[in-house]
């Protein structure tokens, strides 16, 4: 049953929109450059500073356990082990300095939906290589095999 699960929401992955930063006219490994130089900038600029916090156990009372009437005893109470969790205090931080990056490349943070399959059945398979010119509010995304995807705007 879980892998079903796992399975399903895998599937739906492929199924909403896909972000993506746009910049008319620039090639997809550009883009991709440009993405990873802003990454690195960031984790220099704000590194990682993991913090850890503990919350405490909870206390569970004991409990009447009869067999029989008149043959009660009770269990103990006791606690729960507390669970320590560990975050990165910069993450947010640092993904909005990697957004700055990417905008003052001339980047714009897009969403683009899944192509309707009519639209994906009447286009020749391809891979996006070079972002459009530009998009109208038509525009949607075919995703390829390997995180590839075709760009597709029927105007």
């Amino acid at each position: 049953m879980r892998k079903w699960i796992v399975l399903g929401c895998l599937a739906l992955v492929g199924c909403g929109p896909m972000g993506l930063y746009y910049k008319p006219g620039v090639s997809v490994a550009g883009a991709e450059r440009d993405e990873i130089t802003c990454a690195v900038k960031a984790e220099r600029d704000v590194p990682v500073r993991n913090v850890s916090r503990v919350i405490p156990g909870q206390w569970v009372p004991g409990r009447k356990i009869c067999r029989k009437p008149g043959q009660c005893r009770m269990t103990p109470g006791h606690r729960t082990p507390p669970q320590i969790i560990t975050e990165d205090a910069n993450l947010a931080l640092r993904n909005k300095v990697a957004a700055l990056c990417m905008k003052d490349r001339g980047y714009a943070r897009i969403s683009l939906p899944p192509c309707p399959p009519e639209i994906e059945k009447s286009v020749v398979p391809a891979i996006t290589v070079t972002m459009p010119k530009r998009l109208s509010q038509n525009a949607c995304v075919i995703r390829r095999k390997n995180g590839a995807f075709q760009v597709v705007d029927p105007g």
